[in-house]
């Protein structure tokens, strides 16, 4: 196996982890007694940790090298999956969710330049695609695995942690073995690398943070509120079924960018957003139909639609601003992307859960995303219509 492949198992084994927990939230829900907005919270710990890490934690590795921010990200990884382990209480988790995000920020941002470093020249436009999409793909693979470990092994608040500690081992020693790919060291200071050059700024406030909002909230709730809809509605008792909600949403979406790779960015972004509105209908009437198999082939279409969102508006970053600026806008649209959907959006939608019940709640989040969307594609992407010339195939 090749420097490449090895780094990309590892991304892979890193990935897996930060997502295990997603099923296990119904039993954590019934073992405490807490309410919607508290489930909620497991993503939004998880993201408020993870973007200053991100912001900051990344560049780190232009100054000590890449694998020592990779190891140090998978030994703090590992502490949150022991601490786990140990089946602490409710602020005990949080806790450990935030160390989760910690770790992420720092790692998948290092481990995509680490595997695009590693590959050949003419390989590496491929790889930087290959490492985006794994990302998404192995987040993906954590419910599922999750579900399984708690359906058919025992203690399931304990095992899944356990296993990928084992997991974490493996990777740590692949990075350990790999060379170092940054010879030359910067002793530049640590600084926010955010910034949206003033002529796109039309287009990034009414086309790239709605939408990076919208598919984001999408992805949060089948993350974290779905697998309690699965467990309260439909009455859903096997956990593979539980974890296969979060599996969907997010291995569809990276499944979705490659087969449709070629799409350019403004019909990714209004196709994605009109299916992904249209889809989560069907998961909210799943409740009244009693149909586990209408939510989850919902779901799927949903994660798929975000997939193609996400997609679009990376795609469009890296058209519209100049290569100055290109990594700063990219950044700025992370960011808004994760604040957007992984928090206040995604707290609101529990508060609702908590007064007027999930099922409305969710009717709700489906409602004002088809106005949004409809807006973002209707109005919004007008503004596209006014860059620059040398940017025009953004449409």
């Amino acid at each position: 196996m090749n420097r490449v492949w090895r780094t990309w198992l590892a991304l892979i084994l890193f990935a897996v982890g930060t997502s295990l927990i997603t099923p296990l939230i119904p039993i954590y829900k019934a073992q405490f007694g807490f309410g919607d907005t508290v489930v909620t919270l497991f993503l939004v710990c998880y993201v408020a940790a993870l973007v200053p890490s991100m912001l900051v934690l990344g560049q780190l590795s232009d100054r000590i090298g890449r694998k020592g921010v990779l190891i140090g990200a998978l030994a703090v990884l590992g502490l949150a999956q022991a601490f786990l382990a140990t089946e602490p209480q409710l602020a005990g988790l949080l806790t450990a969710r935030a160390l989760q995000g910690l770790a992420t920020g720092a790692f998948f941002g290092t481990c995509t330049a680490f595997l695009v470093e590693a590959a050949p020249v003419s390989d590496r436009a491929w790889v930087s695609v290959l490492s985006s999409i794994s990302v998404r793909g192995g987040l993906g693979l954590g419910p599922g695995l999750g579900g399984v470990f708690a359906e058919y092994l025992p203690a399931p608040l304990r095992t899944p942690f356990l296993v990928h500690l084992g997991m974490i081992g493996i990777a740590v020693t692949i990075i350990a073995m790999l060379p170092e790919t940054v010879t030359e060291r910067t002793h530049r200071p640590l600084t926010l690398k955010l910034g949206v050059p003033p002529e796109d700024r039309a287009v990034f406030w009414r086309v790239l943070v709605p939408s990076g909002m919208l598919f984001s909230l999408f992805d949060g709730v089948c993350l974290s509120l779905i697998p309690v809809f699965q467990v309260r509605e439909l009455h859903v008792t096997n956990y593979v079924l539980i974890g296969a909600s979060g599996f969907l949403v997010l291995v569809s979406g990276a499944v979705s960018q490659v087969v449709f790779r070629h799409l350019p960015p403004t019909p990714a972004i209004c196709w994605g957003l009109a299916i992904a509105s249209c889809a989560f209908v069907g998961v909210v009437v799943g409740a009244p139909f009693g149909s586990p198999t209408l939510l989850l082939s919902s779901v799927a279409v949903t994660g798929a639609a975000c997939g193609l969102v996400f997609k679009g508006g990376v795609d469009l970053c890296t058209r519209i601003a100049p290569p100055a600026d290109r990594g700063k806008l990219i950044s700025s649209y992370y960011v808004a992307c994760y604040l957007g959907g992984f928090s206040i959006p995604l707290l609101v939608v529990g508060v609702l859960a908590d007064l007027i019940g999930l099922t409305s709640a969710l009717g709700v989040l489906t409602a004002t995303a088809a106005l949004a969307s409809a807006w973002t594609a209707l109005v919004g992407t007008r503004s596209i219509a006014f860059l620059r010339p040398f940017d025009a195939d953004a449409h």
